[in-house]
């Protein structure tokens, strides 16, 4: 019998008006290429069982979806729209919180990026758009999002798996807050200076990156990235 594929716990989205949980396959395709197994967590909002299930698993991958809730950070109210179900929110923030505590590899994709930085009590940008100087275009209503190329910083993590200037695609108005980051580094920037990316140096394995890694699945970056979560989480797991 072969070694056990390390386990990778994927969090959901949550739609309110068909009581549905749902995640897209892309974000469990590129972590069963690598060589994980993709479980999918439901908004687990109680911490005993939170706790079992993070037992049983060897990473944790944290997707994206809407804005998180401004009162998480001390930031401004938001339309109600924006936000996402405050269900998901609290099963979100108790699931990176433990996910820290435990020091489990981690990777956050977009929204998950910023949830990282919520959870170690950092801040965000709440829109790019009107709160950020001489931005750079970061989202669009068409198919086809904007694409940039990112400064990624020499001597991290990132840089050893990406290369010092990859191009990300963008579907963000929110970004981490560069002076409350919650100590954690920052590893990239876009063009205007956005936080694209943070890790944490000191951690075995936290990365978090504010494009979606999941639809450039196939680029020899994207590949680096999730092979570098499941890697981290092999050896947590002695898979």
């Amino acid at each position: 019998m072969g070694c056990m594929r390390p386990r990778i716990l994927v969090n959901c989205s949550l739609n309110d008006h068909e009581a549905a949980t749902r995640i897209l396959v892309a974000y469990c395709d590129p972590v069963l290429a690598a060589g994980g197994l993709p479980l999918i967590a439901p908004a687990f909002t109680d911490q005993a069982t939170l706790s079992e299930a993070l037992d049983a698993v060897d990473g944790v991958l944290l997707i994206g979806g809407p804005d998180y809730h401004p009162d998480a950070y001390g930031g401004h109210p938001q339309p109600a729209g924006q936000l996402m179900d405050r269900r998901r929110h609290d099963a979100d923030l108790l699931l990176a919180r433990e996910t820290l505590r435990r020091r489990l590899p981690v990777l956050g994709i977009c929204g998950g990026h910023q949830l990282l930085v919520i959870a170690r009590g950092g801040a965000l940008v709440q829109d790019i758009p009107s709160e950020w100087p001489q931005p750079i275009v970061h989202t669009s209503d068409s198919d086809q999002p904007p694409m940039h190329r990112i400064a990624v910083a020499p001597g991290t993590r990132l840089h050893a798996l990406l290369g010092a200037a990859p191009e990300v695609n963008s579907y963000h108005h929110q970004a981490a807050d560069p002076q409350r980051t919650g100590g954690l580094c920052i590893s990239a920037r876009a063009p205007d200076g956005v936080v694209e990316a943070i890790e944490d140096p000191d951690h075995p394995f936290l990365i978090g990156v504010q494009w979606h890694p999941e639809r450039l699945a196939t680029t020899p970056e994207s590949r680096s990235l999730f092979a570098a979560l499941v890697g981290a989480a092999r050896l947590h797991g002695g898979r």
